[in-house]
């Protein structure tokens, strides 16, 4: 299985100021996250490997898959 790499890297821009995520170029495996990445989370807790959560808004959705087994996988999720 290939590795999953988390790049932050700071955008060059004109503000003398920082910190804003509007500054930040986020990479995954050296793709850059595009305009619809909402929020990210990075847990990092002693002793166990980091979590990544992306949570962004898709400009589409294609889902292969017949509709009852994507029924029932929504139903398992509405469960837990």
């Amino acid at each position: 299985m290939k590795p999953i790499r988390l790049q932050i890297k700071k955008r060059i821009t004109n503000q003398s100021s920082c910190g804003y995520s509007f500054e930040s170029a986020v990479y995954i495996n050296g793709q850059k996250l595009g305009h619809g990445v909402t929020g990210l989370n990075l847990s990092m807790p002693a002793g166990a490997k980091p979590k990544l959560t992306i949570e962004c808004v898709p400009d589409e959705i294609d889902i292969d898959l017949p509709i009852d087994d994507l029924q029932t996988i929504l139903k398992k999720k509405d469960r837990k």
